[in-house]
């Protein structure tokens, strides 16, 4: 790691002033790769959820009499 004293001089003479130089393209592709991982698990968390609250709720209709009760606007 560079030592400045001053920031006068040229930075591309000082080098580097940060650690893991060269792992931008790694730890990119890891990142990357954890968020599809993320969405795929995701995805398949919320699908599961949808299925149980439609086994639990009903069909589509169902929900629309029972939203449609709650509805102020609909006495």
């Amino acid at each position: 790691m560079a030592t400045i004293t001053s920031w006068s001089g040229n930075i591309a003479d000082i080098g580097p002033i940060y650690p893991m130089v060269g792992s931008e393209g790694i730890l990119f592709i890891i990142g990357l790769a954890s968020w599809i991982v993320w969405h795929v698990i995701q995805s398949k968390i919320e699908e599961k959820n949808f299925k149980d609250e439609i086994q639990r709720f009903g069909d589509s209709e169902n929900l629309r009499k029972m939203v449609g009760r709650e509805d102020p606007r609909n006495p």
